[in-house]
């Protein structure tokens, strides 16, 4: 019976599964989010808050109104990130920088807001929910290189399975079904530069959704 090699479209396979056994966690992260809803109108509120008397009183027709602002970042922390108003607002034709945010970017209407003390709390939301995605992202990085020196190691399925289990997760219903009927030949034995326990860990964590 004939060995299953790695082929470049087996690795290529055995790599997207990795990415996407990791997604999960980076989806959780994501959605963490600081709450659009909540804090599009805070944010707006603050922005505006020495003007927005007038803003008021400006008959429509005479500026944009907006139903959203996307924040691009706050103080040094970068982010992208969109927040409702709850409903159409006033939204100046021109906006100049001030103490609390930057001069947006005309055409996408983005806002960075400053390190002003009235952002401290907002601030501290974003820092988390940007170290959150950050991590799980890189996690996720971690996780598919060890892998790819896994399969990278091995020219036949057999003996890799042999070192890290856990690879059978990944392998794709086909080859699994060709692997079932093959008997291991090989002997090779391959020294890994990777943190097996760990990469089973990542492997389980992710399975458990943590």
């Amino acid at each position: 019976m004939a060995t299953v090699r790695f082929s470049s479209a087996l690795q290529d396979q055995i790599r997207a599964n990795a990415r996407a056994k990791m997604e999960p966690a980076i989806k959780r992260a994501k959605e963490s989010r600081p709450d659009a809803a909540t804090w599009g109108p805070r944010i707006y509120d603050t922005m505006f808050s020495d003007v927005l008397p007038i803003l008021n009183q400006v008959p429509k027709g005479w500026l944009n109104y907006r139903e959203n602002i996307h924040v691009v970042g706050v103080g040094m922390t970068q982010c992208s990130l969109e927040f409702g108003l709850g409903g159409p607002r006033p939204w100046p034709m021109v906006m100049w920088a001030t103490d609390k945010f930057a001069k947006k970017v005309q055409y996408r209407d983005e806002v960075t807001l400053t390190d002003h003390p009235d952002w401290q709390e907002l601030k501290a939301e974003v820092d988390a929910y940007v170290h959150r995605v950050r991590t799980a992202e890189e996690r996720r990085n971690e996780f598919v290189d060890a892998v790819n020196k896994v399969i990278n190691a091995y020219t036949t399925l057999a003996p890799a399975l042999k070192a890290w289990p856990p690879l059978w997760d990944l392998i794709p219903e086909d080859v699994k079904d060709r692997h079932r009927q093959v008997a291991e030949r090989t002997k090779r034995e391959v020294e890994l530069d990777v943190d097996l326990n760990k990469l089973t860990a990542l492997s389980t964590a992710a399975k458990l959704g943590v």
